[in-house]
C-alpha cells in the first residue's frame, strides 16, 4: 500500500515537545503567545500548529515548513540507519540518537543540532536506496584513499572537465568522503548541472526562478578487496569517468578502462536450488527458495522467467521447472542463468501468521542489492553467494570480515513483509 504524503501537521503531532523543538521554531522566528507553558505538551503542539496555519508572513511561513519537512526525511528504518552510521565519528551525536524515542525525532534531532551529520546521513540514504542501481566493479587496488583537499580537488576537476566536455555544464562541484565501516568508505559528488528555469511559488507570487539542479553521484570503495560499487546517472562511459577519477586521484593509480570492466558472476550454481545449509542450521532460517530465474537461451534470441507463486508453498522454482519440463528442462539444456532472486524466510513472530522474508537479487552482471542491509546481514548474505561459489571471497564488499563491535548501534536488516 502506498503511504499517504506526510504534512507538517502529521509531523507535529509525532514529535515531541522538547528543547529541540523550541529551539527550531525560535530560530525560524514564529511567533508564539509569550505566556505558552512548553511543560504542556498536546496544548504547545496545538498552538505551534495553529500559529504555522495564521502566520501573515507568507515567505517565512513557507520556509520553515520547507524545513520541517526535510528534517524528518530520514525518520524511517534506512533513514536510522544512515543516521547511526554518520554518527559513530561523533560520540555526543550517537549517544543523542540512542536516547531520542522514535525515528522521526532522531531525525528532526540530528537536522536541527548537527545539520552537516544529517547531510552525510542524508547521502548514505541515497545510497542505500538506489543501491539497486549499482554497478558493482573490481579495481584490482586494495589501498585507503587519499581524502586530502588536494586529492578530492584534483578529482573534482577531473570530473568537472568530463561534464563540460559531455553536456557543457559542471563548472561547480561538492566531494566528501565517509569512512562508513572499517575500511569502507562512500565517496559522495554533487556536480552543478546547466541553469534552468522553473516556475514555482514564492509566497503568493507565480516567478520563474533560475536555478541549478544537482547531479548527484556516490562510489563505495573497499580497501580490504579493492571492490567498488557506483551509482551516477547515464551509462557505462558516466560509471568508466567516477571509477576513473577516484582512483587516480583517491587511489594514486591509473586505471584503464578496460581494467574496470564489470564482473561477469556465473549463476549456474542456482540450477540445484540454493544449497546453503548453514542458513537453516545456524543462521535461524526456517526455508530457503530460489523465487525467480531469468533464462537465456543458447543461441541468445530467447529469454524466459519463471517465479515460483505463492502456492508452491516455498518449493523452488529450479524444481517447478524440473516437474513442468521433464524431457525439455532449459536448466539442463546450457541455458544460461541471468539474474535471479532467492527468499530466505524466518519463522514467523509470535503472534504473527507471516514470516518474514530476506530477498537476495542478483545478476550476472554483477548487481546485488546486498547494500539494503546491515552490515552484519550483508557479510552473512556475501557469505553464502561465496559458499555457493557465485562470488569469490575478493568480490565481496565485506570480504566476510566482520569487525570487532561492528554491528554496535546496528539497526535491524531491511525486512520485507
Amino acid at each position: 500500500t502506498k503511504k499517504m504524503k506526510k504534512t507538517f501537521v502529521d509531523v507535529l503531532l509525532e514529535l515531541p515537545v522538547d528543547n529541540t523543538l523550541q529551539n527550531f521554531l525560535a530560530a525560524n522566528g514564529l511567533p508564539l503567545p509569550d505566556d505558552l507553558s512548553w511543560s504542556d505538551g498536546q496544548e504547545v503542539t496545538r498552538t505551534v500548529i495553529e500559529a504555522i496555519r495564521t502566520w501573515p508572513d507568507e515567505i517565512a511561513r513557507d520556509a520553515l515548513i520547507a524545513k520541517l519537512m526535510a528534517s524528518v526525511a530520514l525518520g524511517d528504518a534506512a533513514g536510522k540507519q544512515a543516521m547511526f552510521q554518520v554518527a559513530r565519528q561523533d560520540g555526543v551525536a550517537l549517544m543523542g540518537l540512542v536516547s531520542n524515542q522514535s525515528d522521526i525525532h532522531r531525525s528532526f534531532w540530528l537536522y536541527v543540532n548537527y545539520p552537516a551529520l544529517f547531510d552525510l546521513a542524508g547521502d548514505v540514504d541515497f545510497f542505500e536506496r538506489h543501491g539497486s542501481q549499482a554497478q558493482q566493479n573490481e579495481l584490482g587496488v586494495k589501498r585507503k584513499p587519499d581524502t586530502s583537499e588536494a586529492a578530492l580537488l584534483g578529482m573534482r576537476q577531473a570530473i568537472s572537465a568530463f561534464y563540460q566536455r559531455e553536456l557543457q555544464c559542471g563548472d561547480g562541484s561538492v566531494a566528501y568522503v565517509l569512512e562508513r565501516s572499517p575500511d569502507v568508505y562512500l565517496l559522495t559528488v554533487h556536480v552543478k548541472d546547466l541553469a534552468m528555469l522553473r516556475l514555482e511559488f514564492e509566497g503568493s507570487n507565480l516567478t520563474r526562478r533560475v536555478g541549478n539542479p544537482n547531479i548527484h553521484m556516490v562510489l563505495e570503495y573497499s580497501a580490504k578487496t579493492g571492490v567498488a560499487r557506483s551509482l551516477v546517472k547515464g551509462g557505462v562511459k558516466y560509471h568508466t569517468m567516477l571509477l576513473e577519477a577516484f582512483s587516480e586521484h583517491l587511489l594514486g593509480v591509473k586505471v584503464d578502462a578496460h581494467r574496470i570492466k564489470p564482473p561477469t558472476l556465473d549463476l549456474s550454481a542456482l540450477r540445484l536450488g540454493f544449497d546453503v545449509p548453514q542458513a537453516l542450521t545456524t543462521d535461524g532460517f526456517m526455508a530457503v527458495q530460489v523465487k525467480t530465474l531469468s533464462l537465456l537461451s543458447p543461441h541468445g534470441d530467447l529469454k524466459i522467467e519463471c517465479t515460483a507463486t505463492a502456492s508452491s508453498d516455498q518449493q523452488c522454482v529450479t524444481e517447478l521447472i524440473a516437474e513442468a519440463f521433464p524431457s525439455e528442462n532449459p536448466l539442463k539444456r546450457n541455458w544460461q542463468i541471468n539474474s535471479a532472486h532467492i527468499n530466505l524466510y524466518y519463522p514467523p513472530q509470535p503472534g504473527k501468521m507471516r514470516s518474514k522474508v530476506i530477498t537476495i537479487e542478483i545478476t550476472r552482471k554483477g548487481r546485488l542489492n546486498l547494500h539494503k542491509f546491515d552490515a552484519k546481514m550483508q557479510a552473512q548474505l556475501e557469505g553464502y553467494l561465496v559458499t555457493l561459489g557465485i562470488l569469490d571471497a575478493g568480490q565481496t564488499l565485506s570480504a566476510n570480515e566482520q569487525q570487532p563491535g561492528e554491528d554496535a548501534f546496528q539497526s535491524e536488516p531491511a525486512f520485507q513483509e
